[in-house]
């Protein structure tokens, strides 16, 4: 859950620098989130579109990460895991928080695996009352 924690506001600054291809860096969405899951009815809660996303990680902070062993997810793999997690809470352009799961493939490449609502009792303590993050 803290896989390399005191390198993640280093990292957040890479996947921000992706986000505008910055320096070589390169921060994309998953094309199985944006055509399997984004506004299917069977994921009712995949709400959250491109900007939304770019927002919440422009904003947010990196709250958990992974690497081997259990997620803290159903289904979990144990073991070595080649495609490190960073778990971002952000604020999503409508105000509405949102979690980013984002896998490092390398250091200077990385991909949005999927985004849903900030509702869980998991990140909900990651939600300021008032101001940011």
């Amino acid at each position: 859950m803290d896989h390399m924690k005191k390198y993640w506001s280093q990292e957040l600054e890479c996947i921000r620098k992706g986000v505008n291809r910055q320096d070589g860096y390169q921060t994309t969405i998953s094309p199985h989130y944006i055509n399997d899951r984004y506004n299917n009815d069977t994921y009712a809660d995949r709400v959250f579109n491109e900007l939304d996303i770019l927002w919440a990680i422009s904003n947010g902070q990196i709250v958990e990460g992974y690497d081997s062993g259990e997620n803290g997810r159903e289904g979990s793999k144990k073991g070595r895991n080649p495609e490190p997690e960073r778990i971002v809470v952000g604020p999503a352009v409508s105000g509405d928080y949102c979690v980013v799961v984002v896998l490092m493939k390398t250091g200077t490449r990385f991909i949005v695996k999927t985004v849903f609502p900030a509702d869980r009792a998991r990140y909900t303590k990651y939600i300021p009352t008032g101001g940011n993050l």
